[in-house]
């Protein structure tokens, strides 16, 4: 008798987590972003949720949470009910930089329930003031990432680089650091790209690392000259070469957009919106022509992936900044 009872208790669970999954969305849905508005992180997630509310017939509302590179974030979606009405759009570029480092005492990849992953950016791109732009006289006169290497080779702790500590900008840089033996100072002037950029700007600091997309129009402009590409292989419509070219094969990284929700979080929901991501992502062309404007590409994964994938690459984060 007790067998059939707790037999029959788990397919009354089983049904009635599918129908609250089938009932989900019943009200407006809180998308928590660790960054502010205008970035493409913010862009990549009211694009894609703007699609979901559309599917759905309920609002997604995207909530700007600046602080600690996306920690405070992270934490506020950590602590909120797991009903399904809120969840947390990053990206790994900082998230699991902070696991491997031990920057959080939580861990992203275990202590969220993943839903799966939107998009993928590889254009990570350093930059420096060009010696014949409208800011020259904040330029060093670089034109090439040797340029930079050499007067840094010879000026160590003198090349003032632009970094977010916890971030992809810190671990890039010290992959630089280590492979190239060089030294640089490392500087904090601001966690959005607004802020980094104004600092480039201004002369306060030497090299920036960031997104193409966002120092595209000065590279075009001529006020910045791009020093190379941190992806593996050339990204289609970015004509400069990348640090893998250069000799640096170490100094990759790609920032993999991702979708989490409160561990916990009933999994009938979890997969409800999974499967409408997945439309979206691999099916919607329109979402995808956003995403080239910003030279990212579309790229689903859902939880399993993730729950393989990501621990994976914060063990190659650990092993890579264990040889520093």
């Amino acid at each position: 008798m007790r067998k059939v009872f707790a037999f029959a208790l788990v397919v009354v669970m089983a049904l009635a987590g599918s129908s609250f999954g089938a009932d989900w969305p019943a009200k407006t849905v809180n998308v928590v972003l660790p960054y502010g508005a205008g970035g493409d992180t913010d862009t990549y997630c009211r694009q894609l949720f703007q699609r979901v509310s559309k599917v759905t017939g309920q609002t997604f509302v995207v909530i700007n949470q600046q602080g600690g590179s996306g920690i405070v974030a992270a934490m506020d979606v950590m602590n909120k009910p797991n009903d399904g009405y809120t969840l947390l759009f990053n990206h790994t570029g900082a998230a699991l930089v902070q696991e491997a480092t031990g920057m959080v005492d939580f861990s992203y990849t275990k202590d969220f329930e993943n839903c799966c992953t939107v998009a993928i950016d590889e254009t990570y791109s350093l930059v420096a003031i060009s010696p014949e732009g409208e800011y020259k006289q904040y330029s060093k006169g670089w034109k090439t990432l040797a340029d930079m290497l050499a007067y840094a080779k010879e000026n160590p702790g003198k090349v003032r680089y632009s970094t977010v500590f916890g971030s992809t900008t810190e671990y890039v840089g010290t992959m630089l650091e280590m492979q190239a033996g060089v030294q640089f100072d490392n500087i904090n002037v601001g966690t959005s790209g607004g802020e980094r950029m104004a600092a480039m700007l201004g002369g306060q600091v030497d090299i920036l690392a960031a997104n193409y997309m966002q120092v595209k129009d000065y590279i075009e402009k001529g006020d910045l000259v791009c020093l190379g590409v941190m992806s593996k292989q050339r990204v289609p419509g970015i004509d400069y070469p990348t640090f893998t070219e250069l000799g640096y094969d170490k100094v990759v990284t790609a920032k993999k957009y991702e979708v989490k929700f409160p561990k916990g979080t009933d999994k009938a929901i979890v997969d409800k919106l999974a499967a409408i991501c997945k439309d979206i992502v691999l099916g919607d062309q329109s979402y995808a022509d956003v995403l080239k404007v910003y030279y990212a590409q579309p790229l689903y994964r859902d939880a399993e992936q993730m729950n393989r994938e990501d621990p994976e690459e914060v063990k190659e984060l650990e092993a890579g900044l264990a040889a520093d």
